[in-house]
């Protein structure tokens, strides 16, 4: 039989209002018949009128199937696809915060943002110990529940780098993800360590949550003159930069963000930093989240 359910309406009911929108579809709540749990339902984006039908499904399946191997409390739960007509939809737990509304509320203290970052660092280091790079990481595609806990959604740019009986690492091609968090060697090499470039936009999204604005636009310093002073021989730029960080934050962010990747960090050097270590990651007692009780 067809593995993907075609009855959305008999086992979910009605689709409720609109939570989040991005390049590879809609997000809304839906609600389970059997038990009236809520879920995050994705609605799979059109096909593009140049993609092939074969290559669509190829698409929509990868992300599904990756997303539901996937299990670590700081990763988002993909539990089900469902098919409606020409439509695909992938049913996902439901978490409502956006990190980037929060962040830019301006309502995170420094420790919620550190341990913001702990959730997302152990994220990804999970995704790398299973051969995975995300390859579009921002603040857009980091969700918090209301206990505070940040959870890496889309999987739509990810690619495995590794499988479980290979040592050898698959270079990735192509620039993904978005502008401001794309690692500086994605636009000049022909090939990249996906890992690195998911290294890298991780120290950007700490960066964003810290300042509440990108460092610069694009890290290509002939388009850009602020990661041309950030490159600067002397390292003046970099230094400039980091003495806006939090004092502990520094040698980590330093690592992370060689603009060499040969040089750079992997998400298990980064785990083993002493301040990262530090962090105590969101629980219910040290939440993330701002409550405003009015």
């Amino acid at each position: 039989g067809n593995a993907i359910e075609t009855d959305l309406r008999k086992k979910y009911g009605k689709i409720g209002k609109v939570i989040g929108s991005g390049a590879g579809g809609t997000v809304r709540v839906i609600c389970r018949v059997s038990d009236r749990k809520e879920f995050a339902i994705k609605q799979f984006r059109k096909r593009k009128p140049n993609e092939s039908q074969r290559a669509y499904i190829k698409k929509l399946t990868s992300e599904y199937c990756l997303g539901s191997t996937f299990h670590h409390p700081n990763i988002i739960e993909t539990l089900d696809i469902v098919q409606e007509g020409d439509q695909y939809y992938e049913i996902m737990e439901l978490v409502k915060y956006e990190l980037f509304t929060a962040v830019m509320s301006g309502q995170m203290g420094r420790d919620e943002i550190a341990c913001c970052f702990k959730g997302a660092i152990d994220g990804v280091a999970y995704l790398h110990e299973m051969g995975v790079a995300h390859r579009d990481l921002k603040l857009d595609n980091i969700v918090m529940n209301e206990r505070g806990i940040v959870k890496i959604i889309d999987f739509g740019c990810s690619v495995v780098y590794r499988l479980p009986f290979e040592k050898q690492i698959q270079m990735a091609k192509g620039v993904s993800g978005s502008d401001p968090y794309i690692a500086p060697e994605v636009f000049i090499t022909e090939e990249h360590d996906p890992r690195l470039a998911d290294v890298w936009s991780l120290a950007i999204i700490f960066i964003c949550m810290t300042l509440r604005r990108f460092p610069w636009k694009l890290a290509r310093k002939d388009a850009d003159p602020s990661f041309e002073a950030f490159t600067n021989a002397s390292g003046s730029g970099k230094s400039r930069l980091l003495k806006l960080m939090p004092r502990e934050s520094r040698p980590i962010l330093s690592k992370m963000l060689e603009v060499d990747p040969k040089k750079r960090v992997l998400m298990s050097e980064v785990l083993e930093d002493p301040w990262v270590k530090s962090i105590e990651a969101c629980t219910i007692q040290n939440s993330c989240l701002y409550h405003s009780h009015h």
